[in-house]
């Protein structure tokens, strides 16, 4: 009776953290989504796949967390098997997919991955369409003025292809030029909004994965 009421409480208490965890990685994800700012340069710079993809299976994985931690709660109160193995298997599944959600998004969300080289290209057309392109310049003036950046790799590729060095490149305190090209530094600015995702989503895992010696 002793070791079912601790069983039980153990359960409750794993439960009860990944509900919290699921709670937050939802919230991140969500605030990720909807950020006006974020929003803004995502679809400006046509990203919604490499930078929302994550997001949206940790959405999947957090939804069916919080899902499995109430159909947990229940099997323990009532104590039924077949509950407890529905509670199993979709905790198994929350975790597949926790993990393919924050790999994706550290393999797209933070500086040295696969993010940079993109953005450098993308930063590149943008660059090579703002003489005839509005659109493409004035997203460039944005992130350049927003993120303090200038160029796709640097300020020097102004000079390289014979183009005015606009004002959104120099800090308006000092005159002074930013240093980091824009494809850096924007996947500097988005590395410790997709690194607290990803380690949150990573406990959210670990939690889940200590339901298996508990349950069996």
């Amino acid at each position: 009776m002793v070791k079912k009421s601790n069983l039980a409480y153990t359960l409750h208490t794993l439960n009860g953290i990944s509900m919290i965890l699921a709670v937050v990685v939802m919230g991140l994800c969500l605030w990720l989504r909807y950020e006006w700012d974020y929003k803004h340069y995502v679809y400006e710079l046509e990203a919604q796949k490499v930078l929302w993809t994550g997001p949206y299976i940790l959405i999947a994985s957090s939804t069916l967390a919080m899902a499995t931690v109430v159909i947990g709660i229940w099997a323990t109160v009532v104590e039924d098997c077949q509950l407890f193995l529905l509670f199993v298997m979709g905790s198994v599944l929350s975790v597949i997919l926790g993990i393919a959600g924050l790999a994706y998004t550290l393999d797209h969300g933070i500086y040295k991955s696969d993010l940079t080289p993109w953005l450098e290209e993308r930063f590149f057309v943008l660059f090579h369409e703002m003489d005839h392109n509005e659109r493409s310049a004035r997203i460039l003036r944005i992130i350049q003025e927003d993120i303090e950046c200038c160029g796709p790799s640097d300020w020097t590729d102004y000079a390289a292809f014979n183009k005015v060095l606009p004002d959104e490149c120099r800090n308006p305190s000092t005159g002074n030029i930013a240093g980091g090209g824009c494809s850096e530094e924007f996947a500097r600015w988005m590395e410790p909004k997709t690194g607290w995702l990803s380690g949150i989503a990573l406990l959210l895992v670990v939690i889940q994965e200590a339901y298996r010696p508990v349950c069996g």
